[in-house]
């Protein structure tokens, strides 16, 4: 029986956020588009409703600075949130509950730092794009002991790069990499409704675009030829003259093409994960509590954002884990728990939710001292593009979006060229 087949000029592979802004994008550009995704399209951008409560994927927030934002709007796609209190931060030093520094002015008078290291952090922190671009192409740990760092201050650059990389050693990526974080400006923002909300109006400008979404259609093979390429699905090919591979990390990208030409694995680097805890009920004694001497995060997301019924609040709560971090699932909730009855959270009746999720993927790359990350352009000549999370310099989130509008924008062009 011969299988049905259609043709476009542009084919998504993967329906997640870096899937959805290249198809929007490529769709926008001129060409006909189909995307695909073996689940229902978000990714893990996906969020779900618990009894009133809308749960997303681990803590999720999105810098109002760091492009995604931008590519958002770019397509008409606004996003509702709320930047979250600095003010209630606090941090887990050596034991003990302090406020964690987030102004000139709390560096200065914050009793963690001594003189010393007050003087050369308020120094960084005046100018941080500029520390980041003068750090060069060494480790955190390596630059803060060429910067003659002392431990209080290299403890505090170690919890607070955790918190704007999810990862659980920010001292082995590159120092440009995580302060180029500290120096995203606007903070950051939790959605109203989850990230679903970004998800339902990337998907509805798909529709008003004529994308053609394919979900629950796993693609099972891609092949190259001098017309293009042939995307094979479960009882269903698709020719296109440009592809964008936008499902899960690299290694999905590389099943599907048979080989690695463009070294991908490699220069992703480690994927990174998150041990996750929601917890929802009554107003626990804090808002926010970042750990120093462990990996562990918690912060209050509702009534901050609506995404819990009215009268209850919702925690996030995370631990950091190592690419070689093999805590099983009952260590990790233990941490979690002992995090979360330091800052007072409900429990037992109090407790009216709780989902706990022993290892979610945060990141399917992360930067390395001395590799090139992926561009995603590297088999632009063949008509074949790649967006994701472990794409070019934004991290995160960001790194998913703006690789996905670099990815459609170009396939699109691709496309019209080789019509």
């Amino acid at each position: 029986m011969e299988r049905e087949k259609d043709t476009f000029d542009v084919v998504v592979v993967g329906g997640g956020l870096a899937g959805l802004v290249a198809a929007v994008t490529a769709a926008n550009g001129g060409s006909s588009v189909a995307l695909l995704d073996a689940r229902s399209f978000g990714g893990r951008g996906r969020s779900v409703n618990r009894d009133g409560f809308i749960l997303n994927e681990g803590g999720h927030a999105l810098y109002r600075g760091g492009g995604g934002w931008d590519v958002l709007t770019s397509l008409g796609v606004h996003p509702q949130g709320v930047t979250p209190n600095a003010g209630s931060y606090r941090v887990l030093w050596h034991g003990e509950v302090a406020p964690l520094p987030t102004t000139a002015k709390g560096i200065l008078t914050t009793r963690l730092l001594g003189v010393r290291s007050k003087a050369k952090f308020a120094g960084w922190f005046n100018d941080m794009a500029g520390t980041a671009q003068k750090a060069g192409d060494v480790s955190l740990d390596q630059w803060m002991d060429d910067e003659g760092t002392r431990p209080d201050l290299r403890t505090m650059l170690t919890a607070l790069g955790r918190l704007v990389t999810y990862g659980a050693r920010p001292g082995d990526m590159p120092a440009s990499a995580v302060l180029g974080q500290f120096a995203l400006g606007g903070g950051v923002a939790y959605l109203h409704g989850g990230w679903q909300s970004i998800v339902d109006d990337l998907t509805d400008r798909a529709r008003a675009v004529d994308v053609a979404l394919f979900d629950h259609t796993t693609a099972t093979g891609l092949t190259h030829d001098r017309d293009g390429w042939t995307v094979a699905t479960p009882g269903h090919t698709i020719a296109a003259g440009s592809v964008v591979l936008a499902a899960g990390g690299p290694q999905v990208a590389v099943n599907l093409l048979g080989d690695d030409p463009a070294g991908w694995v490699e220069r992703a680097g480690p994927a990174l994960r998150a041990s996750c805890l929601d917890v929802g009920g009554t107003r626990g004694d804090l808002d926010f509590l970042q750990g120093t001497d462990t990996p562990m995060y918690l912060s209050q997301h509702a009534p901050t954002s609506h995404t819990a019924p009215d009268g209850q609040w919702l925690y996030s709560v995370m631990r950091y884990l190592a690419p070689d971090d093999n805590s099983s699932a009952d260590e990790n909730r233990a941490a979690l728990e002992r995090h979360a009855a330091i800052a007072g959270l409900p429990t037992g009746d109090d407790r009216t939710l709780e989902r706990f999720l022993a290892a979610c993927t945060v990141t399917w790359g992360s930067p390395q001292v001395g590799v090139a990350r992926p561009t995603g352009m590297e088999l632009a000549d063949r008509g074949l593009f790649a967006a994701g999370d472990w794409i070019g310099k934004p991290l995160l989130a960001d790194a998913s979006l703006v690789s996905g509008a670099t990815a459609g924008a170009a396939a699109a062009k691709r496309a019209m060229v080789t019509v």
